[in-house]
């Protein structure tokens, strides 16, 4: 099964947790996102950021999505990201880690590349 789609930051809370000596900062976001495609619903992530001297950033969090999969039944999947954010651009890779429904997903793996105005295209992939 592939799920695919687009997402939309609807909110982005961030907040600097430390400033260190060498310029850089590691900060934490929270955010909300909406869901569209073969997900379809909102999620709730935070990000730990770790951002250079050049505003470029690595990041790691857990979402939590609240989601309907392909119009059929309701899901709640957490997913483990493990990402970057450079020249404006932000990738991720994540991992499916639980799922309240169907655990047949759980080690699903994807990919999200931004684009313009706060959105991202999501691809989801299940085991070959």
């Amino acid at each position: 099964m592939e799920l695919t789609g687009t997402f939309e930051i609807t909110s982005w809370q961030e907040s600097v947790e430390k400033e260190l000596a060498n310029g850089t900062k590691l900060s934490r976001a929270n955010v909300r996102q909406s869901y569209t495609g073969s997900l379809s619903g909102e999620s709730e992530l935070t990000y730990q950021l770790c951002y250079d001297t050049s505003g470029n950033a690595d990041f790691v969090g857990f979402e939590e999505m609240l989601l309907t999969i392909v119009f059929t039944f309701l899901e709640v999947i957490v997913l483990q990201h493990n990402g970057c954010f450079n020249n404006g651009i932000a990738t991720s890779k994540f991992t499916v880690v639980e799922s309240s429904h169907d655990k047949t997903l759980i080690g699903y793996e994807g990919f999200f590349r931004s684009k313009e105005n706060g959105q991202a295209d999501y691809q989801i992939k299940g085991p070959l």
